[in-house]
């Protein structure tokens, strides 16, 4: 359980850097721009986007791209890490409230 709440502890670091940096933007005057997934991902490495889609839609299945990684990729930057991580700390939350239960 260490390993899932430190990886829930490093996506919502992720999540709050992303989401700090819009609302840097907004503040300093440049006004609010939302940030995509798809975006943020191709600003660091976009062959490895290209490739990833490639990989997707010839050796899984081609919906799966249309139809599920690219509404996902559309979304907001912020809201991709802070599923994972709300996800993964109430999983340990969960594991921590049950463990106090049996011991107890």
């Amino acid at each position: 359980m260490v390993i899932v709440r430190l990886l829930g502890i490093v996506l919502l670091l992720v999540f709050l850097a992303v989401f700090g940096h819009e609302v840097y933007g907004a503040v300093t005057g440049s006004g609010y721009r939302l940030i995509s997934g798809g975006e943020l991902w191709f600003m660091f490495d976009g062959n490895s986007l290209v490739g990833f889609q490639a990989l997707i839609e010839k050796n899984i299945a081609p919906w799966l791209w249309s139809d599920i990684v690219l509404p996902v990729l559309r979304g907001p930057a912020w809201a991709i890490p802070l599923v994972p991580a709300a996800l993964l700390l109430l999983l340990v939350l969960l594991a921590r409230r049950r463990h106090r239960k049996i011991w107890t």
